[in-house]
């Protein structure tokens, strides 16, 4: 898989800005927006269209007192794909995803774009492939591809996978689509796609390498495309200022530095008209860069820019998205927590009265709390913000409330225990008025609050462990490997240890599993050979015995393979787990003897020596 060569400088280079400029003066001709302008004196309004995607505008400005003018772009002529590929392009149509700040998400079926993407990526190495697709065909690809990675994501959030059964799955589609979009990148930016390019194309391109965090891929197609300008007026490099696709490079550029805000800010004011509408999401991203600086007046600018249009088109889906994530910037990024708190108090109490739909990401809510306890607030009254937000994230009917409800919990319990590294009277009143203010001690709040609970007290670990019984809440085979990971910074005896293991293996086996999932090998190494703070040869005695009795029970080959390759950088534990394989019957320092119950479902699936050998052999020195 190839990655976009990385230039090492850092900042705006005198050379770039110079080919912005040439990029923004060169021929409109090959602008591929139609756009449709009216603009009047006193006795007429000026209207403009932005329901497209490719929405760009050039340097002139209209003089006469009406005037209609069309930007037609030369692909839409083209022929559609060529007869040699139509058989494999049927039935290729764009799926479209669901927008957050439209409506409530609900997961959909994500695997009508498997199949076609990874078809139409190998499809698309053949040349003649690529010279018979038109303007249509390549944004259909490209819009589908973006669109399966946010559905793909938020499927993923939803928690509506199996996490053990669909790990392969969703590293597969991963793979797939981010094989799929480097190799549209790389296209790209060789030009092999000039003369069908749009900045529709171009956008959805940007969106889906920003899903993927590929941050050096972004910033350096967007340098090779301004600088295309500089080998032919083509019109090229005019197509990535188009504010749509400007929209994701500069908030990239910033975030990884390298632009400053001053550089931003230039080719922002070079990239826009006088007395033109700039496009909502270059507003929207602008605004952010501005309040993640600091540059209050300017973030509030930009909303204020696209409250004017929303006035004008009430309609439009890009401004409503942008007014919402710059609304949740101003919650999230803003440093001045007297603003920020503003903006969510009118999130929260009154969503209704506004015109977008503000989703509470929870990323962007940790933020939230992390800079009010950096202002001075108490951790009283942080633990009131989070409060509030846990119970609007309960209102509501999104279908990533689990995923939102354990990363707020997360960044909460980190906050606290950074405060509270050690118990104390303070502390544990405080942790005792968490549990007073959620709305809900349900399985995530107390699978987060285990997970990152720093005190080490037995007592206190096991208050927390007891209050699944207390609050009635199940415990979930997710529960049971928490404890049990837990259980390695905890004083527990190698009984209680086994106790908590048997106890997983129930739950497994009362949930129709077949077998020890690699999640489970993991929750036990950490209680045991990898325990933080109590790393004895007694544990490891455990954790041998029990590896050497249910060894065969792991999910498959695979599984088995990726078990003992886990522990070939631990030299020590490895030359001990290897002799499970090498040995009829090793014993070990420490061993116990383990009863296996009697499973309804769990049983013996692999022959873990047999196919465990294969490593083993392939590291003799290892074991010397």
């Amino acid at each position: 898989m190839f990655r976009l060569l990385n230039t090492s400088s850092q900042g705006l280079r005198p050379s770039l800005i110079s080919k912005i400029k040439l990029a923004k003066n060169g021929s409109p001709a090959t602008t591929t927006t139609t756009t449709t302008t009216t603009t009047s004196t006193a006795n007429t309004t000026t209207t403009t269209s932005l329901d497209s995607k490719l929405f760009f505008r050039n340097n002139s400005s209209a003089t006469t007192a009406t005037s209609s003018s069309t930007i037609s772009s030369p692909f839409q002529d083209k022929k559609p794909i060529a007869n040699d590929f139509k058989e494999k392009f049927p039935y290729y149509e764009h799926k479209y995803h669901q927008p957050n700040y439209m409506s409530r998400w609900s997961p959909r079926d994500n695997n009508t774009y498997n199949k076609d993407i990874e078809e139409i990526s190998t499809l698309i190495q053949d040349e003649k492939f690529r010279q018979s697709m038109s303007e249509k065909d390549l944004y259909r690809y490209v819009a589908n591809l973006y669109s399966a990675t946010i559905t793909s994501r938020k499927i993923r959030l939803a928690n509506s996978r199996n996490r053990d059964k669909d790990q392969a799955s969703a590293f597969k589609e991963d793979f797939i689509y981010q094989t799929a979009i480097l190799n549209v990148t790389e296209l790209v930016a060789s030009g092999d796609f000039n003369n069908v390019l749009s900045s529709r194309i171009l956008f959805k391109i940007f969106g889906t390498l920003l899903q993927f965090k590929l941050n050096p891929e972004i910033m350096n197609l967007w340098e090779t495309g301004v600088s295309q300008s500089e080998k032919a007026n083509n019109g090229i490099g005019q197509l990535y200022l188009s504010h749509d696709v400007l929209s994701i490079v500069l908030q990239v550029a910033y975030e990884t530095k390298r632009f400053s805000y001053e550089e931003i800010k230039s080719i922002y004011n070079m990239s826009v008209s006088e007395n033109e509408p700039v496009h909502p999401f270059l507003s929207d991203r602008m605004g952010q860069v501005a309040i993640m600086e600091g540059d209050h007046a300017r973030g509030l600018d930009a909303l204020e820019e696209l409250m004017t249009l929303y006035e004008e088109n009430p309609q439009e889906k890009s401004i409503l998205g942008g007014l919402a994530q710059l609304h949740l910037s101003f919650i999230g990024q803003c440093k001045d927590t007297v603003i920020a708190k503003r903006f969510f108090d009118k999130a929260v109490d009154s969503a209704d009265s506004l015109p977008y739909v503000v989703v509470l990401k929870a990323p962007y809510m940790v933020s939230f709390l992390e800079n009010c306890v950096n202002a001075g607030d108490s951790m009283e009254e942080v633990v009131e913000l989070w409060s509030r937000i846990s119970t609007h994230y309960g209102e509501t009917s999104a279908a990533t409330n689990s995923s939102k409800s354990a990363t707020i919990n997360a960044g909460l319990f980190k906050l606290f225990f950074n405060k509270f590294p050690e118990p104390n009277e303070e502390s544990i009143k405080l942790l005792k008025l968490i549990f007073t203010k959620s709305p809900k001690i349900d399985e995530v709040f107390l699978n987060t609050l285990i997970s990152n609970m720093q005190w080490t007290e037995k007592s206190l670990v096991q208050d927390v462990v007891d209050a699944f019984d207390k609050f009635n809440v199940d415990k979930s085979i997710i529960s049971h490997r928490v404890i049990l990971k837990q259980a390695g910074q905890v004083d527990y005896s190698v009984r209680e240890i086994l106790q908590l293991w048997n106890n997983l293996l129930n739950k497994l086996d009362a949930e129709n599993y077949k077998y020890i999932a690699n999640a489970d090998w993991s929750a036990l190494r950490a209680a045991t050979a990898f325990s933080e703070n109590y790393k004895t040869s007694e544990r490891l005695g455990l954790y041998l015995s029990l590896v050497k009795t249910y060894k065969n029970y792991m999910q498959h080959n695979g599984a088995c393979i990726n078990f003992i390759r886990g522990w070939i950088r631990e030299a020590s534990v490895y030359k001990e787990v290897s002799r499970i394989t090498t040995e009829e019957d090793p014993h070990f320092e420490n061993e116990i003897v383990v009863e296996v119950p009697h499973f309804a479902n769990l049983k013996e699936n692999v022959d873990y020596r047999s196919i465990t050998k294969k490593v083993t052999d392939a590291n003799p020195r290892l074991l010397d």
